[in-house]
């Protein structure tokens, strides 16, 4: 992961922050964005502020966005892809997932995605040659602290690392 991608999404989080709350949508982008830049730098200043806000007013928002995932949708959106898909609708459904897993684990909510998150990575086991275009970034996640101390949600990356191997 390049500097450069975490300065894009801390300014996109500093963007989300300059707006108002308006409902779950928004309180979810905003724990996303967090998520990501936390998983890079769980320490970067510009996480003080959306800290604040999740542990005080945006606390009953997240419970409430929490309870409003999909997971079947998700799912079956990562069981469809083909090797034949197009490798940026392949990049985009798993990263839809990973956006929530980021988002749970940065809002203390990792529960909430447990389910989630072995269902994803058991889609990817059962059909590793789809997610092969996606093993270098894989790697490189699997590689960051914080998705060894969250090894279970983020089992995901892992089965996407392991692809190349299970592919043939």
């Amino acid at each position: 992961m390049s500097a450069t991608e975490l300065e894009v999404l801390v300014e996109q989080l500093d963007e989300v922050m300059a707006e108002p709350v308006m409902d779950e949508e928004d309180a979810i982008e905003r724990a996303i964005l967090a998520g990501l830049v936390a998983r890079l730098d769980p320490r970067h200043p510009a996480l003080q502020d959306v800290e604040k806000w999740r542990d005080g007013e945006g606390k009953p928002l997240l419970d409430e966005a929490f309870g409003l995932i999909d997971e079947d949708d998700l799912i079956e959106t990562l069981d469809s892809m083909t090797p034949d898909d197009d490798a940026e609708a392949i990049e985009e459904a798993v990263m839809d997932v990973d956006e929530l897993l980021c988002a749970a684990v940065w809002s203390k909510r990792p529960a909430k995605v447990r389910g989630l998150a072995r269902r994803a990575a058991a889609s990817v086991r059962a059909t590793p040659e789809v997610f092969i275009t996606l093993v270098p970034q894989a790697k490189a996640l699997a590689r960051l602290p914080a998705v060894a101390e969250h090894i279970d949600l983020y089992d995901l990356w892992l089965a996407v690392a392991d692809a190349a191997q299970w592919a043939d």
